[in-house]
Formats: C-alpha cells, sequence, structure tokens
C-alpha cells in the first residue's frame, strides 16, 4: 500500500446513528484552476470538521465484530472520496481567514483555487477530499488535490471519486459490525460426549443486518444501503480428534430470521477422545462461523432494487467456545 501525502482523516467517534467526526491534517497541493504554486511549509491548521455523510444501522450491535469478507476476499472500502464542502463564498471567506501572510495558507488557497472568484456563479460547489485511516482502504485512486470544483447535477471525471451511492455502499459495508452466531450445543458445551454426535442449533432466529449511508448537501441527495442476510454456518471441532471435523449448514427462513438445526442432518461433528486426553487445558476450541449473504440498494431502503455492479463480497461473523468432551465409564460384571 502506498504513503499517502494529504489530507488524512480518522474516526475520533462513530454512533450507530448519527455522524461520524474526522480529525483532518493539513490539506495538500493540487490541481486547481489557478496558478500551479508549491503549498508552504506545514500547510493550514490542523482541525477537526464533520464528515455530512451519516450512518444508521439496524440489528448491528456496537459490540459486534467488524465485518470482513469471507476468506480474505480480494475487496477494500474506498480509500477516499470528495464530498461537498463550500460554496465559492464560502470558500473565498474560509480562504481570507487562513492567513494572507508569505506563508499563509490563505494566499496559497487564492493562488490555487481563487481563479475568478472562486468560479462564484457558476453551477457547482467546492469538494473537499476526505482520506479513510482504514488499514484495509485502497488509496490507489486518491488523486492528489484538495478540493475539486463539481457540480452534483453532471458526471464527475472519471479519475475523480465524486461520493455517489456506490462509494456510500463501501463505506456502509465498512461500518456494519455483525453479531456472534448464536449458537446453542447439544450436548451443552461441557457435557460432550465421545461417539456422541453435536447438534448445532440457535438461541434465536438471527434477523439480517444493514446500514443505511446518506448525504444531503449542496445539492447532492444520495443515499446507499449495504445489507448482510445470514446464508449459511460452519462448525469446526477444534482438533482432528472428530469425525468429521467440520460441518456447514445453510439457513432455514423462519419467522424473525434465519435458523438452522442439524437434528437429523447429514453431517453432525462427533468427538473421538475425551478432551482432557488431548485437548489445551482439557477443552477444544469449537467454532462456529457464519456467512452473510451482503447486498446493496442505491437507496436507504434494504427492500430496493439490489445493484450488482460492483458485488459486495460475503461477510463472515465467528464465534469460539471451549467444549469439555468425556468418555462414559462402563462397569462390566461378570
Amino acid at each position: 500500500m502506498r504513503a499517502l501525502t494529504g489530507v488524512r482523516v480518522g474516526i475520533v467517534t462513530s454512533t450507530v446513528t448519527g455522524i461520524l467526526t474526522f480529525l483532518v491534517a493539513p490539506a495538500e497541493a493540487g490541481i486547481g484552476d489557478g496558478k500551479q504554486v508549491d503549498p508552504p511549509a506545514d500547510v493550514g491548521p490542523s482541525d477537526r470538521i464533520q464528515s455530512r455523510a451519516k450512518f444508521t444501522a439496524h440489528n448491528s450491535p456496537k459490540s459486534g465484530t467488524p465485518m470482513a469478507p469471507v476468506g480474505g476476499a480480494d475487496w477494500a472500502p474506498p480509500g477516499c472520496w470528495y464530498e461537498p464542502q463550500f460554496t465559492a463564498k464560502e470558500f473565498q471567506r474560509f480562504a481570507k481567514k487562513q492567513g494572507m501572510g508569505p506563508d499563509g495558507y490563505g494566499r496559497f488557497l487564492i493562488a490555487q483555487y481563487g481563479k475568478d472568484d472562486f468560479r462564484s456563479g457558476e453551477a457547482g460547489s467546492w469538494w473537499k477530499k476526505k482520506t479513510s485511516d482504514s488499514p484495509n482502504a485502497d488509496y490507489t485512486v486518491c488523486p492528489s488535490q484538495a478540493y475539486v470544483f463539481l457540480d452534483p447535477k453532471k458526471k464527475a471525471p472519471a479519475d475523480i471519486p465524486a461520493l455517489s451511492p456506490k462509494i456510500l455502499a463501501g463505506l456502509a459495508y465498512e461500518q456494519t459490525r455483525l453479531p456472534a452466531p448464536p449458537v446453542r450445543l447439544s450436548p451443552a458445551t461441557k457435557r460432550q460426549i465421545v461417539n456422541l454426535d453435536t447438534h448445532v442449533r440457535f438461541d434465536a432466529p438471527q434477523d439480517r443486518v444493514w446500514v443505511t449511508a446518506s448525504i444531503d448537501y449542496l445539492g447532492l441527495d444520495i443515499a446507499a444501503t449495504t445489507i448482510a442476510t445470514p446464508k449459511s454456518l460452519n462448525v469446526d471441532a477444534g482438533t482432528h480428534e472428530a469425525a468429521p471435523r467440520t460441518c456447514t449448514y445453510d439457513l432455514e427462513k423462519v419467522k424473525g430470521g434465519y435458523q438452522v438445526d442439524s437434528k437429523g442432518a447429514d453431517c453432525n461433528i462427533s468427538y473421538e477422545r475425551a478432551s482432557g486426553d488431548g485437548g489445551q487445558h482439557g477443552t477444544y476450541p469449537f467454532t462456529a462461523s457464519l456467512v452473510w449473504d451482503v447486498t446493496w440498494t442505491d437507496s436507504a431502503s434494504p427492500d430496493g432494487p439490489p445493484v450488482g455492479d460492483p458485488a459486495l463480497p460475503d461477510g463472515q461473523s465467528t464465534y469460539e467456545q471451549d467444549v469439555t468432551v468425556k468418555e462414559i465409564q462402563s462397569v462390566v460384571r461378570d
């Protein structure tokens, strides 16, 4: 991943429903409409601003784990995007307040972007680049300029990642938190028996999870909703002393969500050796991984028509619990 120069955005606070707060470092030089100049050293003061993209989560627990692509799929959330920041007059006022000395940031902004009074009278507004600090983000398409002038009613240039439903869907994916699989074992975790099938069931049906990302500012009014629907459950005995070691179950749609019940299934884990004989600290690490089918819509509704391009990768949430497996002792009398 290449190093970045320019605006750096780090999430400071996040709410289940609300506006993300960002910490922004000084902007970098860019290709503007004015004369190309070099930015002064330590350009611009560090300041706190807010991205106007709002994220609203449903059935996504704060304590949940961030949704990650299954098997490390080749996908990354957006590394940067542009969103509306200033009208021409607002940008002009902002620039004049940033210092007009020889090394002033305001002087740099006016030289870089101030042609024709910051394009006053033209249709559109000034959009500012936001750069994610996510270690998983894709920064390869991040342009150098800190600001661009765009009309939200027109298509942005191909090399400018203007905020769009597609970008919002990727950001919503990154914001999604998934619950751990509510798995119940029978026999219970501390009462597993050698050579006895282990049945798997959810404590309660698991419903779908969705996050809506939206913005309505300076003529840009768009939204996208990323939806994760439980699809299948994979269980792993945590030891080779089981036959089979793993099983995968498709979930069934029921009232209130999706359910699994492996009783009577073709595949059920059966431990072949007591955990006290081979398990760490007398237990085996039983793992349940829930795979989520992920789709997105270009609206604030999870029930809108799904958008297939680009497709989002399946997500996964995992829960591990220690199980104790014992032998049943039998007494043979003559």
